[in-house]
């Protein structure tokens, strides 16, 4: 496993880590859950991103590695999404990110969170101050550790603006490049620490009905820019089947990403992205076609194609 220092958080983290939002939307069996969780542990993975909207994901989580606390990074969000009981509070309101963060530690079965995110709350919520009052709040109690935001574009360019946010988690792949030009190397001048969501962005080489429906929905704008993209595996040297590779690679190539998160149900799948891992970044001639041709196709829509939170 290649590892990395998160930032300014002193962590040291994995590569590559693991996204649970499809672990929690599938709703599946505490048994295939361990299996996949605790191999991922035993093969070097350090780095588990949750959210308290991720339906059950954090209660898995709990009950899977609960016993292993000290082996892995926990990064959640909260904000806006769900809240026991609590459905009546305001998004991004002081009491429910502290209920929130509260119900998370209980689901985690932990005493703290490494890594405590907004959840892609926009500009004019950070700038209310109260959603970040309400972590600096659970961290003085050490409830969380580290403070972070979770979002793109000019969102996550005023987040970065903010002393309190050590972690920033954005959007990247080969169909979305925008927080390339401007948030990572803001937030590499920051020592903001870096982790990557969607660098597969949804498969947007696959059929869309062989797709569970959140993907689906995610991805349709991914399909759109890859297609406009025009993308051809024997241009770039690959079978059709590597497609899934070759995002991954690309995202790989970039080393302010400090963590590459990548959602996996199916242990088979977590053991094609470590074999992936090994063979690291793509040819830098490969990397600046694929940024060209995302340049010229971004160009040819007359709009611009802006990270998608």
């Amino acid at each position: 496993m290649e590892y990395t220092i998160l930032g300014k958080t002193g962590f040291r983290v994995s590569r590559l880590g693991i996204g649970t939002a499809e672990i929690g939307f599938q709703h599946m069996s505490v048994a295939s859950v361990s299996e996949l969780l605790l191999f991922a542990l035993d093969h070097g993975i350090n780095v588990i991103d949750t959210a308290r909207g991720y339906g059950s994901a954090e209660e898995l989580i709990g009950k899977t590695l609960g016993h292993r606390r000290r082996d892995f990074i926990i990064v959640s969000k909260c904000g806006y999404g769900e809240v026991e009981g609590m459905e009546f509070l305001p998004p991004w309101s002081k009491k429910k990110i502290s209920v929130s963060v509260d119900q998370s530690l209980k689901k985690l079965r932990t005493d703290h969170i490494d890594v405590m995110l907004l959840h892609t709350c926009e500009k004019d919520v950070l700038q209310k101050g109260e959603a970040l009052e309400a972590l600096l709040l659970a961290k003085e109690k050490g409830k969380i550790r580290f403070i972070g935001y979770s979002g793109d574009n000019e969102d996550s360019l005023y987040a970065l603006s903010l002393p309190p946010i050590d972690v920033l988690e954005c959007s990247f792949n080969v169909t979305d490049q925008y927080n390339l030009e401007k948030v990572l190397p803001l937030a590499k001048e920051k020592n903001v620490g870096v982790l990557v969501k969607r660098p597969l962005a949804n498969c947007p080489w696959k059929d869309p009905l062989t797709l569970p429906s959140y993907a689906r929905e995610y991805g349709e704008e991914y399909r759109r820019r890859f297609k406009q993209m025009g993308l051809k595996a024997s241009d770039l040297g690959i079978e059709e089947e590597a497609w899934a590779e070759f995002f991954l690679r690309f995202v790989l190539s970039f080393p302010e990403i400090h963590v590459v998160l990548v959602g996996v149900s199916k242990l088979e799948h977590l053991v094609e992205n470590l074999q992936t891992l090994k063979k690291g970044a793509l040819p830098q001639v490969v990397v600046h076609n694929v940024r060209e041709a995302f340049k010229k196709a971004q160009s040819s829509s007359n709009e611009l194609w802006v990270g998608q939170g």
